[in-house]
């Protein structure tokens, strides 16, 4: 059976800036119950993977409904220097970001629409690097191995604040879901998973006053992974999506 965006739920991903112009990104899953189904939607062959209740996959993603989590594979890229970026994709700015991953921006916001994320929807980003971003509230968390000890961190431990002398303020993300443009959905063209830096066109961004500053955000030293050592990146979405 073909489990597919249904039309109010395409209404919602152009309100996040992906329908993808995709006329109307269709997804090619295993009967999944709890998930919306439409059968006039044209299909793109994205295939919707079931591993496991509520746990589904597509491509380097997996989604686990009950956890409210959204995760991929990523690589430790850098371990000293300026960085504007988290996450990019292996094809993105990756001399400005601390991880790459071969995941697909699309596919990520996939998965976060399934979870019922909004994103900035029609929104504009505020100029003032004071003012609130637009979108959905998350966590991020970063593991890896080290023999058998498994790692944790919340991604802002990874990251060192120049300005404060000490690493990233402990807090939440905005999901802002990136933007829809002439030449396509610009996280995809771009590879800008998460942002430290104001950049609409990435998935998340970084709400620190700090934002607003390219040369404020350096890799922490401190605890980091071993330097090319895969990882793995989890955002949580918050049980109650905010748009501002």
């Amino acid at each position: 059976m073909l489990t597919l965006l249904t039309d109010s739920f395409a209404r919602l991903a152009c309100g996040s800036f992906l329908a993808m112009r995709l006329a109307g990104l269709s997804l090619v899953a295993q009967e999944t119950p709890g998930l919306p189904v439409a059968p006039d939607v044209p299909s793109t062959n994205l295939l919707i993977k079931s591993v496991g209740p509520g746990q589904f996959e597509i491509g380097l993603v997996r989604l686990d409904k009950r956890e409210r989590t959204v995760s991929f594979p990523a690589v430790m890229h850098m371990n000293e220097a300026t960085i504007e970026y988290l996450v990019v994709t292996s094809t993105g700015k990756t001399h400005e970001s601390l991880l790459r991953t071969d995941a697909q921006p699309h596919h990520l916001h996939v998965a976060m629409l399934l979870l019922g994320a909004i994103g900035a929807g029609t929104n504009s980003f505020p100029e003032g690097p004071r003012q609130l971003l637009p979108g959905d509230t998350v966590t991020i968390e970063v593991t890896w191995t080290i023999g058998r000890r498994q790692m944790r961190r919340r991604a802002e431990e990874l990251v060192y604040n120049r300005r404060t002398k000490s690493a990233m303020s402990r807090g939440d993300w905005v999901y802002n879901g990136s933007r829809l443009l002439d030449g396509g959905f610009a996280a995809q063209r771009d590879g800008s998973i998460v942002s430290l830096i104001t950049d609409p066109d990435a998935l998340v961004n970084n709400p620190r006053p700090d934002r607003g500053n390219d040369d404020n955000w350096t890799v922490n030293k401190t605890g980091l992974p071993p330097l090319n050592s895969p990882v793995r990146v989890t955002l949580r979405l918050a049980a109650t999506p905010v748009v501002k």
